[in-house]
């Protein structure tokens, strides 16, 4: 990094995965019978130069300067295969104890690895507990669906089980993490959408359940109606799933899972008092075509255009975009395509072609195990691209 004090970094940013929740690779592409098209980016993860191209649940691990100089580490998500990157990455970068763990919402692929934390806690082999930072709803459904994780009475077998201290976060309601000077803001944006039409957060639908028909005085059977006035035909309305994005020591705006950015969202990201440019930005990029609960090329690239940071790090992958095709369509994003497009793929040609016109952006995919290195003069370098 240099000897200067300004180069020293005041962020370490590592990547423990960068793949939507199915993970890349594909058990069904490596499996896949000789008559199917082969998948080149799952295939290519069983050798040597595909390694780019093995994508865990989308996590990251950030080691930050607090108070004193001291390193505060957080990790923001722990999915289903959080164990697996923490068992690859932690010891080659001297990760240990964690001081805190943020989680974006509450699927599969952003929980679900909390119970491997007993790893950290169990018998105080590293720590005797891990603070966990959620949304009332996150939280609500950590209850649900794992309550030994909120209440040990709930466990079973053994009772061998995570030790946790729960922290309630709000939207745009900046936190402290402890008492270190690490300060960080959540933001909501929307990540698909509820397919429960009832108002969050009543997720669970309310049973529609019918008087039976009886006849009438004129001997005719009246029709079923039902019991509650909110099973009344109505037109139904879809509310969107909301996520976190986080605002980190105004260095780093992080957004893993994102369909739409809402305008009370734009409106904090683009207000006098976050810095411009951001050093960097970590911005969710699924595939070629949009999603309904994730940003494609062309509205990921358009997001970088308006917040013009000085880096974005494109995360969150599915397989039908290998690593090196996401650096040839980054490339064209800053004005640097290649001239020619003969040894172009289709999803280059395709890919670049969407994010033809507009300014020029400096747009890199993250690939698992990328680290990010950014100085308290704001440098930005990796061990990738630089």
């Amino acid at each position: 990094m240099g000897s200067n004090a300004s180069d020293t970094p005041s962020i370490e940013l590592l990547f423990l995965g960068t793949g939507t929740s199915s993970s890349i690779p594909h058990l069904d592409c490596l499996t896949a019978p000789p008559n199917r098209t082969p998948c080149l980016t799952c295939l290519s993860t069983l050798t040597p130069e595909g390694k780019k191209n093995i994508r865990r649940n989308t996590s990251a691990a950030l080691r930050i300067s607090g108070k004193d100089g001291k390193r505060t580490t957080v990790v923001i998500d722990v999915g289903k295969n959080f164990q697996a990157a923490a068992v690859e990455w932690f010891p080659k970068y001297g990760l240990r104890e964690i001081d805190a763990v943020i989680i974006t919402h509450a699927h599969a692929d952003a929980m679900n690895g909390l119970d491997d934390l007993r790893g950290w806690t169990l018998g105080g082999a590293i720590q005797p507990h891990i603070d966990i930072y959620v949304s009332q709803s996150t939280f609500g459904e950590v209850q649900r669906s794992f309550p030994y994780l909120v209440s040990k009475e709930f466990a079973s077998g053994g009772g061998d089980v995570p030790d946790f201290e729960w922290h309630i976060i709000e939207d745009k309601v900046p936190f402290e993490i402890k008492d270190t000077g690490v300060r960080i803001t959540p933001f909501l944006v929307h990540h698909g959408r509820l397919f429960s039409t009832n108002p969050p957060p009543a997720f669970a639908p309310t049973p529609c359940t019918t008087q039976p028909t009886t006849p009438n005085l004129s001997g005719r059977s009246s029709p079923a109606r039902p019991l509650s006035d909110a099973c009344a035909p109505t037109t139904p309305k879809i509310h969107p799933y909301l996520c976190f994005g986080f605002l980190i020591q105004d260095s780093i705006i992080y957004i893993s899972d994102v369909s739409l950015i809402p305008d009370d969202t734009w409106a904090l990201l683009e207000s006098e008092s976050v810095k411009k440019p951001m050093p960097v930005l970590v911005l969710d990029c699924l595939r070629l075509r949009a999603h309904t609960s994730h940003m494609g090329v062309r509205e990921a690239v358009a997001t970088v255009r308006r917040l013009n940071p000085k880096r974005t790090y494109m995360t969150g992958f599915s397989h039908d975009i290998s690593h090196d095709e996401y650096v040839t369509i980054g490339k064209a994003a800053g004005g640097d395509g290649p001239k020619a497009t003969i040894n172009m793929s289709v999803m280059e040609l395709r890919g670049t072609e969407m994010i033809r016109e507009g300014k020029p952006v400096w747009i890199r995919p993250s690939h698992d195990g990328l680290r990010v290195f950014i100085s308290r003069d704001d440098k930005v370098i990796d061990e990738t691209y630089d």
